[in-house]
């Protein structure tokens, strides 16, 4: 079953967001990859926004593999909040 929010998918490669839309119907991003976890949460806060599904002073959850750029190896959960510099 799938979760009442959306899910918001960022990938630098376009083939795995054409793979994950189309199978899971999640929303999917092409960006650039991000250069360490910071960087990670702000672009994840601001694409949210930009995309519609989030605004200033809501919370979005992001996942990812530490280190970054592992495929497969998802070990890492962390709660950021949308900021007005998102706008």
């Amino acid at each position: 079953e799938r979760p009442l929010f959306p899910i918001i998918v960022l990938t630098p490669i376009e083939a795995t967001a054409r793979r994950l839309a189309l199978v899971w119907g999640l929303h999917c991003v092409l960006t650039e990859d991000a250069t360490d976890l910071e960087d990670l949460a702000d672009r994840a806060c601001r694409i949210a926004y930009r995309e519609g599904f989030a605004q200033p002073g809501k919370r979005i959850v992001v996942t990812a593999g530490v280190p970054l750029g592992t495929p497969g190896a998802t070990n890492m959960l962390r709660v950021a909040f949308v900021g007005k510099h998102a706008e």
